[in-house]
Order: C-alpha cells, then structure tokens, then sequence
C-alpha cells in the first residue's frame, strides 16, 4: 500500500511539472537551430546568417498552408512540399516535434 502511494503521489507531481518542463515551439525552435535556414518574423525570431542557404522560407504563416501532422513529416523527411523534402532531419524528441510542429502549424 506504501508503495502504491508513493508511485501514485510521483504520478501526480509529475502530471503537475511536465508541462511547465516543456519548451515552447520557439524555445525549440532556435535550440534545434532552425532559424540556420528559417524566420519566423511573426515571433521575433530571425533567420541566421547562411550563405549556404538564402532559399528558405519566413514560416510566419505556414500553418495556413500546413497542419501539424504534415509539418511534423517534412522536418521528419518522410513527405515532400512541392516535390523536393526538407533539406535536414528534425534532431529532437519526439515531443520537442510535438510542440514545434503545434507552434507552426498555429501560425496563420
């Protein structure tokens, strides 16, 4: 019974502190350095100087265009956007996509 308690009282807590653990889609955003390639003018963020890369678009407004499942398996790799695919793989967790691909795809 003790320890039926304790894991219930842990699941609680944990249900309490994982979202504000979570990062924002912004906060992901810039930490995977997708602003290397993309702005997002709309939330302040800035494109990074590349001059490898003068080709990629503002994502202001993406998700007009887009839903979340569909900007998750472009930045995945695993779908095309006008015939070609994203040119990197999305390197985070699956839940720092989650929140990325939800940011984005708010963005109208």
């Amino acid at each position: 019974m003790k320890l039926m308690t304790k894991s219930l009282a842990g699941l609680i807590v944990s249900a309490f502190l994982a979202p504000a653990a979570l990062a924002t889609g912004p906060e992901v955003f810039t930490a995977q350095k997708c602003n290397s390639c993309h702005s997002v003018k709309v939330a302040g963020i800035a494109r990074l100087p590349n001059p490898d890369d003068d080709k990629a678009p503002d994502l202001s407004k993406v998700g007009a265009e887009l839903d979340k499942k569909a900007i998750a398996l472009f930045v995945l790799k695993k779908s095309e956007i006008k015939g070609e695919k994203h040119k990197k793989a999305f390197q985070g967790t699956t839940e720092e996509l989650k929140t990325v691909a939800e940011w984005l795809a708010g963005l109208k």
